[in-house]
């Protein structure tokens, strides 16, 4: 069984850092919105939006039967595909991988107060956060969304020179990573949230069968829709459960949980179809929200930089109209 004993730390002054953040990174998001039109702060770029059903799997071990996975149960998704900059840019330019589901029909205590009667769950394709805590990572955002010349001058004032070529080598490692495309790769929460009384990372798994297709970058979502004319998509979603806070820290978001100390549950499958024709439901659901923290309470986002998204994405979500 997996341990129980983890525990939050928030320190004193991050209130206040995340309120100072959110009215940065929703400034920048207005200045970028008057370029390519109203949008989201990160993750402006939707690729394909489409319907999917998630099928949580029966003989699940009883630490995995918690919340929406508390029994085998069939649900209506929507999923959400996109690249992670804050501008529109080429599918041929490195970027995070953005791989965003909506499930409808949940219905309990939610994460936010009151209740809700959807889960959102938001994976990227790499397995760790950028860094140990949200404040770095904003200030690389709000850089970033100046100029390449900002991004550099921040990455030497926040680092040293030493410390700032070694940021450069690992970022240009990290969005230089090859991508195969959307039914060919894996992606994770990166990130912890709460599983009833246990805490855990998720990691979604492709589709047997599929293959990178030639040239699939110039268009991410004609490659996607190409793998998904086969059949539907079958994806395996998986739970990493809390150890301890030396192998599976819940603040330092930078630290990846290594699958030798924290073994992965097959918890659902997640099934999405070919992307659809409606052009009305397309617009619908890529103007929804799809934010960790419209949640079960069972499934709290946890951590430090989840508490930042919580403050953060509210303020991006209200400075684009979305609704929840």
């Amino acid at each position: 069984m997996p341990s129980t004993a983890w525990k939050e730390v928030v320190a004193p002054d991050e209130a206040s850092r995340h309120a100072a953040a959110a009215v940065a990174i929703e400034a920048m998001q207005q200045r970028k919105n008057q370029r390519f039109g109203v949008g989201r702060a990160l993750h402006r770029k939707g690729l394909c939006v489409t319907t999917a059903e998630l099928e949580v799997l029966p003989g699940l071990p009883a630490h995995a039967r918690q919340g929406l996975f508390a029994q085998p149960a069939r649900y209506p998704v929507w999923v959400r595909l996109s690249s992670g900059g804050v501008d529109r840019q080429s599918d041929r330019r490195p970027d995070i991988r953005g791989f965003a589901f909506r499930v409808f029909g949940v219905s309990g205590a939610s994460a936010l107060g009151g209740n809700t009667e959807h889960q959102d769950f938001s994976l990227i394709n790499q397995t760790t956060f950028a860094f140990a805590t949200s404040e770095p990572f904003f200030g690389l955002v709000l850089a970033a969304g100046e100029s390449p010349g900002a991004l550099l001058k921040w990455v030497f004032a926040s680092f040293g020179l030493i410390g700032g070529l070694k940021q450069i080598r690992k970022m240009a490692a990290t969005f230089g990573k090859p991508f195969g495309g959307f039914a060919c790769e894996r992606f994770a929460s990166t990130l912890p949230l709460a599983f009833g009384p246990y805490a855990a990372k998720l990691r979604l798994l492709p589709p047997s069968g599929h293959s990178p297709l030639p040239d699939a970058n110039a268009d991410w979502a004609a490659d996607f829709a190409r793998h998904a004319a086969q059949g539907p998509l079958v994806y395996t979603l998986q739970a990493q459960f809390f150890e301890d806070e030396q192998r599976t820290p819940i603040e330092d978001a930078s630290q990846e949980w290594l699958e030798a100390d924290a073994p992965f549950v097959d918890i659902a499958r997640l099934t999405v179809n070919p992307p659809p024709h409606d052009e009305a439901a397309k617009r619908q659901a890529e103007a929804s929200v799809y934010d960790p923290w419209q949640a079960l309470a069972a499934h709290r986002p946890l951590g430090e930089v989840m508490r930042a998204r919580k403050v953060v994405y509210f303020e991006s979500q209200k400075g684009r109209g979305a609704v929840s």
